[in-house]
């Protein structure tokens, strides 16, 4: 059995501007419906069938889905920066805070006796500047032994001390430190024992301050 051959002919001119009516719907005699005046109007087109040339009428589909989104653009260029807006008023000044309370003062410190010792030979050593401070002598190199004057007690054999280099025989400081104990100096309360620095050897010939709280 031939089929018939249908073959559709459209020039742009057809295409782009060629509109036709299509006849009214059989059997109304009133105006046509909204939508009835949306579908006579159509494009044309020429369609070739069984060698005759027909102009037929393109009804338009159904709307398609909607497409993908597209990738996103590129970010556009910073806006210049707005204007500095005006300075806010100044707050209210806080209220001062009170006063501390005066703290109790310590009571003044107090030297009861003091005294510089300069070795003077190995076995004799002068005071100088000596106050309440009555003796010193040195049984043996390095081992000094300190009176103090009537009155004065030093508790535990407490007392300060310190190097002296102007009155040392080398006129560089030993190292100096107290003997609490005083067990080379029984009869004095205090013994003050002077070293060779950077050992354990008793030495002569290093001048020292003292003080007795």
């Amino acid at each position: 059995m031939r089929h018939p051959t249908l073959t559709l002919i459209a020039t742009c001119a057809f295409l782009g501007a060629l509109a036709i009516a299509v006849p009214a719907l059989a059997g109304t005699g009133t105006s046509p419906t909204a939508h009835q005046a949306r579908a006579r109007t159509c494009t044309a087109v020429i369609v070739i069938s069984h060698h005759h040339r027909v102009r037929a009428c393109l009804i338009r589909g159904p709307r398609g889905f909607t497409g993908f989104t597209g990738p996103r653009g590129a970010t556009g260029k910073t806006g210049p920066t707005g204007k500095t807006g005006k300075t806010g008023p100044a707050g209210k000044n806080g209220t001062n805070g009170t006063n501390g309370t005066n703290g109790t003062n310590g009571t003044n410190g107090t030297a009861r006796a003091y005294a510089l010792v300069q070795p003077t030979s190995p076995f004799a050593a002068s005071l100088i500047g000596a106050s309440n401070i009555t003796s010193v002598s040195e049984p043996s190199a390095g081992v000094y032994c300190i009176a103090p004057a009537a009155g004065i007690t030093p508790a535990a054999g407490i007392a300060a001390v310190s190097p002296e280099v102007s009155y040392s025989s080398s006129e560089a400081p030993g190292v100096i430190a107290v003997n609490a104990q005083h067990k080379h100096c029984p009869t004095t309360p205090l013994e003050v024992d002077t070293y060779t620095p950077e050992t354990t050897t008793l030495a002569t010939g290093y001048a020292f301050t003292i003080v007795i709280p």
